[in-house]
């Protein structure tokens, strides 16, 4: 049996104490054509562990916020983690920013 040095004890809760700042890292990224009706999918609120949201177009670019409560970190955090996916406005058809902004409109809290 291993006995613990008070280095390795100190490292251990170093990284216990750092976990959760990790496991709420955000990012953005770029999505895929096929990442869109995954997005879709969350946009629609059918599943609670995963979500996701139309943010807008800027030059050129659709903005998505994409959350999720099952991911690696969520052991150390109760917090989502927030991705948001870019993508140029020539790969999503005007359909599919349709029904974004419906699912905004349905699943928004001010109304």
């Amino acid at each position: 049996m291993r006995k613990w040095t008070p280095s390795f004890a100190c490292a251990l809760v170093i990284f216990i104490s750092v976990a959760p700042q990790l496991a709420l890292a955000e990012s953005i990224e770029r999505a895929k054509r096929k990442d869109v009706e995954m997005l879709l999918n969350a946009a629609s609120g059918m599943n609670s562990a995963y979500w996701a949201s139309f943010i807008g177009e800027s030059r050129g670019r659709v903005y998505i916020e994409y959350e999720t409560a099952v991911y690696a970190g969520s052991l150390f955090s109760k917090e989502p983690k927030r991705v948001v996916y870019w993508l140029p406005r020539s790969e999503i058809t005007e359909e599919q920013l349709i029904q974004f902004n419906a699912y905004k409109d349905k699943h928004d809290p001010r109304q």
